[in-house]
């Protein structure tokens, strides 16, 4: 049964879910949020566990949360256990809280009881234990009763009222529609549009400043002997990196609408991106579920469980000029100094092929948010780069790694 009702009417859920959920990135928690109740029910309570994390748990059902219900009311000790008889059945309401989350609530047979109780006894624990009625729970060993040793009871109450028909009415473990809970906590949705639209703006004005103020630059028609410069033709007849980027943000912030499950690195090189993640507490299930509805692949190795998303991209029409490659780098680092200082690039060594250049470097990322990763690729736009590979950590939602790029010219 997902709810009991209480003589006065009052209802009090058993959760279809529990979940702690981290708080700093909150566009990604009201993600994980809004996917968790498409299939855990559209009511929810949510309470700051800590500074980091907040405790979600979801329900089909109006009503008040059982387990943290009966928490409170016995002072929210850290490990608890509280079984109560239900008048005229065979059943007894029982709550079990484990280092200060509820481990399980609801209504069970008696006879079952014992059975949910076994798993302790291989464990360390501290309960404070309450009964009322005929359960079989006792404080010392007892035939066809259930005890725990001595040394795992913090006290031992028998009660001579009842608890559930006294338990306070708690807002904070009311359930309430999503968007109602997540609107009094104050959060909302991150804007990735309107930053998108921001940031491309932001880099036609700095282009046209550019083209304004730059030098003339150094150009070189491609003579028309293909034969000596089909490499460079081939080499940039591929995806412009500023188009990448844009294609690859919104799938990085993606990955963070996974329910229960944290990125931990990125990998990606030509359309395809690999995740390495890590559980919070959530199943395989949930995350192959949510896999599904957003075009991934879920892959168990060795090495830890892998989401992959790949997309198509355009390549760029054929190059018809070759710059100077001094020009190019030399304006790049300008452009990309005035939107991330510091010494980011790593140059490699520049290698004659004959009628043109090619330079690999390296830019070097630390603690940077989506918005600034895409800002950076607007600095691509128009230059004879190609994308190599990305390699990212992620951490609460900041971004650190590399960009590995080939630069071509004259």
């Amino acid at each position: 049964m997902p709810y009991i009702t209480r003589d006065d009417g009052e209802r009090f859920v058993i959760p279809s879910y529990r979940d702690v959920m981290p708080a700093k990135n909150k566009s990604a928690l009201k993600r994980d949020i809004l996917l968790l109740s498409k299939s855990y029910g559209e009511y929810i309570t949510m309470q700051r566990k800590s500074a980091d994390e907040f405790e979600v748990a979801f329900s089909a059902d109006v009503g008040y949360l059982l387990g943290e219900s009966f928490w409170h009311y016995f002072k929210r000790p850290s490990d608890l256990i509280y079984c109560e008889a239900i008048p005229n059945t065979s059943e007894a309401i029982l709550v079990i809280v484990k280092a200060g989350a509820v481990y399980l609530d609801g209504t069970f047979p008696i006879d079952s009881i014992p059975e949910e109780l076994v798993v302790f006894l291989t464990q360390e624990n501290h309960f404070e234990i309450y009964i009322y009625g005929d359960v079989p729970i006792t404080q010392f060993p007892q035939n066809g009763k259930f005890s725990f040793d001595t040394t795992s009871i913090k006290s031992f109450t028998i009660l001579d009222q009842p608890v559930f028909p006294a338990l306070p009415l708690l807002k904070i473990y009311q359930f309430r529609l999503v968007d109602t809970v997540l609107k009094a906590h104050g959060i909302g949705v991150f804007p990735l549009k309107q930053i998108l639209v921001v940031i491309i703006i932001l880099g036609s004005l700095w282009m046209v400043y550019s083209y304004l103020t730059a030098k003339p630059e150094i150009v070189e028609q491609i003579v028309p002997r293909e034969n000596l410069y089909q490499a460079f033709i081939n080499t940039l007849q591929s995806p412009d990196p500023s188009r990448e980027m844009i294609q690859l943000l919104p799938r990085i912030e993606r990955l963070y609408s996974m329910p229960g499950w944290t990125v931990q690195s990125i990998n990606y090189s030509n359309g395809s991106l690999t995740a390495l993640v890590k559980s919070g507490g959530s199943k395989i299930e949930v995350l192959s579920n949510w896999a599904k509805l957003n075009a991934a692949a879920v892959t168990i190795k060795s090495e830890g469980i892998f989401v992959k998303i790949t997309f198509p991209l355009a390549n760029r029409p054929r190059p018809q000029r070759i710059y100077s490659l001094n020009d190019v780098m030399s304006r790049f680092i300008d452009n990309l100094a005035s939107i991330y200082p510091g010494n980011r690039l790593q140059m490699g060594t520049i290698t004659n092929k004959g009628v043109y250049k090619d330079l690999i470097f390296t830019i070097t990322l630390d603690n940077l948010s989506p918005a600034m990763l895409a800002l950076i690729g607007t600095r691509f736009t128009d230059l004879p780069f190609v994308m190599k590979q990305m390699n990212l950590s992620i951490n609460n939602g900041s971004i650190s790694g590399s960009i590995t790029m080939e630069a071509l010219g004259s």
